[in-house]
């Protein structure tokens, strides 16, 4: 597997799945070699989720009764607006929960009821979670908030996780070295958030800047399983868990979550079966209820078992987020100070579940509501303020497009009503100028194609390409649908547009690439079945399969099919999908000609990342 932290977790789930496509959506929870392509950036602010510059109280002396006859009748008609199958909420008063709903379905098919009871993922949200656990670890001793991390493990753990080295050439070694714990929890370690590369990539000297990071809190979950000689699932159910009386909430899957487990939706609403972790994730594997995670925030509103210093220290903001918003980090949350005073938040988003919690330590009030939906997060400006009151500035920083988005209203007609619908583009691109990106064109495209909707896909492409006929890159996504179509013929033809384009140029080498893929189409490069069989096998989390004459591609944590997804060989030694065309497999062999290890390619130049063969 890719060095993606910096002490491996095998079968990790890296961040982003679903929303990869950071132009469009922000940082939540990606591999790389997912079924959405990676991007780096988090996108500029949204015209659709302009920051009010007047914030409303938070709604403390409504009557719960009135709120809570109200919440039955306004939530569900919401959410069928937002097209989110379900919602579960708890709400906290004084320090107190009273009120927790779930609203909707777990299920789009089976229309079984969300509960009080059903278990969502909380995704990150566990990292606020882990926070409090590394707090209270700190209390008795057996951490400190300020001591480099590298004091606590051997080197020869750390340079395992990093892939080489200390010593390696260009590797920032003195900004490792001066990475705490106080760094990871708030984000400012410079750690990566599922980058990879050799040397491994640190951003910035530690304490200087805010990047989030999953990748910290990993390293600081295999620090303490290492300190503790146990796993962070078992540490945190004996000594969070059950003092909190979280009696629904894992952080790994339990059998009988199939009984009350939401599914998650993805972004046309289909269900998605259940994600089963057998591995825990500090930063982002709590299985969990609204009710559940409610419980942990009273108690961290209460300070309960931390020594008042070091919960003054966990609510204090550490590094600025957005200083002009407001916002900010604390060791374990984000934060927010605006007319009503310190807030703590934070999003999560496994893709297919997104959810949000914000609380206000002095009027000990606060709000958690989990859904199992991609599109769970455009409601939340409306749920925080109908049913908390205050304004969820930090959802909105994150860009996440509102329900009512323009560009949600075109996918689905586009998925309803055809190529008729997709044709609409350039009237909705006059009206809303920005919103309708290459960026956002290539993921609605490719939604489209995962729901089997092929030829809406393509509807959606040719607009785009005819409204920019010079673009480059434009004509490069149409050649890409094509390929997978397998019309190998339209294929050449717009790759050869993309090659002559005058504007959104396309690099030589990225066209060459996917000629490489018609050409295998082709004229299909034939293996003997015992070679392949032979290079069949497990390589950490990535894992080759044969049968039936065919080999197949699967990774440990991934949507896809049980058989694997089918490759298609441009050599002996290497493979691509034609459902992922950016990325590559290709088989190291050592001197004896036996398969070592994979290597993941990628077309956009990024580096390519490896995984060594199991013993």
């Amino acid at each position: 597997m890719k060095n993606a932290a910096l002490i491996r977790l095998p079968g990790r789930f890296p961040f982003v799945l679903l929303a990869a496509l950071l132009s469009i959506f922000p940082a939540g929870c990606a591999d790389r070699s997912a079924s959405t392509p990676p991007v780096s950036s988090v996108p500029a602010a949204s015209a659709e989720a302009p920051l009010r510059s007047m914030t409303p109280p938070p709604l403390v002396d409504r009557n719960v009764d009135i709120l809570d006859t109200e919440l039955q009748e306004w939530i569900p008609a919401l959410i069928k607006k937002a097209r989110i199958p379900g919602l579960q909420a708890a709400l906290i008063r004084d320090g107190r929960i009273v009120l927790v709903r779930g609203f909707g379905v777990r299920n789009r098919k089976t229309q079984d009821p969300v509960t009080d009871g059903t278990i969502f993922e909380a995704a990150s949200l566990t990292k606020p979670f882990f926070a409090y656990y590394v707090m209270k670890l700190i209390d008795q001793g057996v951490l400190e908030l300020d001591k480099p991390l590298l004091g606590y493990i051997p080197v020869e753990m750390v340079e395992a996780g990093l892939g080489h080295p200390l010593s390696e050439p260009g590797f920032h070694r003195e900004w490792l070295e001066k990475i705490t714990i106080r760094h990871v929890l708030s984000h400012s370690a410079g750690t990566p958030h599922g980058e990879s590369g050799k040397p491994f990539p640190l951003f910035f000297e530690p304490g200087t800047k805010w990047k989030y990071s999953a990748d910290g809190y990993e390293f600081l979950q295999k620090i303490i399983e290492h300190l503790k000689g146990d796993r962070i699932d078992n540490l945190m159910r004996r000594e969070v868990l059950e003092p909190l009386g979280m009696t629904r909430s894992c952080l790994v899957w339990k059998p009988e979550y199939e009984a009350t487990m939401a599914n998650g939706h993805d972004f046309f609403g289909r269900p998605i079966p259940y994600r089963k972790r057998t591995e825990a994730i500090a930063s982002a594997t709590l299985y969990t209820t609204a009710e559940d995670y409610a419980k942990f925030v009273v108690a961290v509103l209460e300070g309960r078992d931390l020594k008042p210093v070091t919960f003054k220290e966990m609510l204090t903001p550490q590094i600025d987020m957005d200083k002009d918003k407001g916002l900010g980090w604390s060791l374990g949350f984000g934060t927010q100070r605006d007319a009503n005073g310190l807030a703590l938040w934070q999003w999560g988003d496994y893709g297919v579940f997104r959810n949000y919690v914000i609380a206000y330590p002095e009027k000990k009030a606060g709000l958690v509501y989990l859904t199992n939906s991609f599109l769970g997060l455009s409601v939340c400006s409306d749920v925080v303020g109908r049913v908390l009151g205050g304004l969820a500035t930090g959802n909105l920083a994150l860009n996440y497009w509102p329900y009512d988005s323009p560009r949600y209203q075109y996918a689905w007609d586009v998925r309803d009503k055809g190529s008729a619908a997709a044709a609409e583009l350039k009237e909705l691109s006059r009206k809303n100028p920005g919103l309708f990106t290459l960026a956002y064109i290539k993921f609605l495209a490719e939604s489209l194609s995962e729901a089997g909707l092929a030829p809406q896909s393509l509807a959606v492409l040719k607009a785009y390409a005819a409204e920019r006929p010079q673009s480059g890159s434009a004509r490069l996504e149409l050649a890409k649908a094509y390929i997978t179509m397998k019309d190998c013929k339209r294929a050449r033809r717009e790759l050869d547009k993309t090659r002559a384009a005058a504007e959104d140029k396309v690099e030589s080498a990225a066209v060459d690439w996917y000629l490489d893929c018609v050409s295998s189409i082709e004229k299909p490069v034939r293996l003997d079945g015992e070679y392949l069989k032979k290079i069949a096998g497990n390589y950490g989390a990535r894992h080759l399969l044969y049968k039936n004459g065919r080999l197949s591609y699967m990774r440990d944590g991934r949507d896809y099919p049980p058989e694997g997804q089918p490759l298609i060989a441009i050599s002996p030694d290497t493979f691509f999908m034609e459902n992922l065309l950016y990325f590559r497999i290709k088989v190291e062999f050592d001197a004896s000609g036996n398969p070592v290890k994979l290597i993941g390619l990628y077309v956009e130049g990024l580096p390519p990342d490896e995984s060594p063969r199991d013993k």
